[in-house]
């Protein structure tokens, strides 16, 4: 290394020309305007203290690297070096991890309320077009029909309009101000009993969920239909089952103009036909409250139109 260095001192005063011999290029310490010879002293002095530069260079920067070489950074403006394989990237800040849909407040105002077993009805009207009924949550609310095909009947219930995508009732009551549709009795033969359709809404996700609609008073229906409409308290599966589906019911008459009706839960009471030990009346039916159904039943060829077009607490469908 020291020999490159003197070399290189060297090529700095003369040039080195492609035989190997050297050209003076000029007068190198001839003090006294010399032009035909080098001193040599003066040459050899150089010489040393470019060797004796590289050393005090190459115990600061490394060998080979000359201190003019070395570019000189500020520590804030140089980050560290971290090999490849170490490095890891930080983790993103809270203000930009998505969050999952299950972690995400509803919108709606109704749906944050926290499930403390008490039931919630808010008047639900279906002129302004949404389908969902404010039971205090997401879960429940939502419109759905039922008939009697499962066991055996043909009896059929068909909206007004059809149901947009994954059952969405929006269309439905858009198009009529409410939930409205034909219905078709046709089951007795098959049955052994009147045929029957309906729809209807749950306070929760399914039909195991109860709770307490006591502070409720009861509800209010406003609604039309060529024939009656029962409307029947819904109770968890397991309970139906044991009452031998004999649910507190109360049959709203027809009528062919919108009509409201306020009903107390001491309204509903069990069929006349149920003949079982276990009894169940409307107040106690309405502390276990899974859903509200809406029946239409009766001998096979009854045909017609219904509407629903508000529901709510007892005296809130003003």
């Amino acid at each position: 290394m020291k020999k490159i260095l003197a070399l290189l001192a060297i090529c700095s005063l003369v040039a080195c020309n492609e035989s190997g011999e050297s050209n003076v290029s000029g007068p190198v310490g001839g003090g006294n305007g010399d032009q035909s010879g080098v001193n040599a002293d003066s040459i050899r002095q150089h010489v040393l203290d470019s060797i004796a530069m590289a050393n005090q260079s190459s115990a600061v920067v490394g060998p080979g690297l000359s201190s003019a070489t070395v570019p000189v950074f500020s520590s804030s403006t140089v980050a560290p070096l971290v090999s490849s394989s170490s490095v890891v990237a930080p983790p993103p800040s809270s203000a930009v991890i998505p969050k999952s849909s299950a972690t995400v407040p509803p919108k709606s105002s109704s749906s944050v309320v926290v499930d403390d077993g008490t039931i919630r009805l808010e008047l639900w009207d279906g002129s302004l077009g949404k389908p969902h009924v404010p039971v205090g949550n997401n879960d429940g609310g939502w419109w759905y029909k039922y008939d009697d095909n499962e066991n055996g009947g043909s009896s059929s219930l068909t909206w007004e309009v059809e149901p947009g995508d994954k059952g969405d009732m929006t269309p439905v009551v858009e198009a009529c101000g409410g939930v409205c549709g034909d219905y078709s009795i046709d089951g007795f033969d098959a049955l052994g009993y009147n045929g029957f359709v309906g729809f209807a809404f749950g306070f929760g996700k399914n039909n195991s969920y109860k709770g307490d609609a006591t502070g409720l008073n009861g509800v209010c229906i406003e609604y039309k239909s060529a024939d009656p409409i029962v409307v029947e308290l819904g109770l968890t599966a397991a309970v139906e089952k044991s009452i031998g589906n004999a649910n507190p019911a109360y049959e709203l008459p027809a009528a062919a103009a919108l009509t409201v009706k306020n009903l107390t839960w001491s309204n509903f009471k069990q069929p006349t036909w149920y003949d079982g030990t276990k009894k169940i009346s409307g107040p106690d039916a309405a502390e276990q409250l899974s859903s509200l159904k809406f029946k239409i039943t009766g001998d096979d060829g009854l045909s017609g139109t219904f509407t629903v077009s508000k529901v709510g607490p007892y005296g809130g469908c003003k």
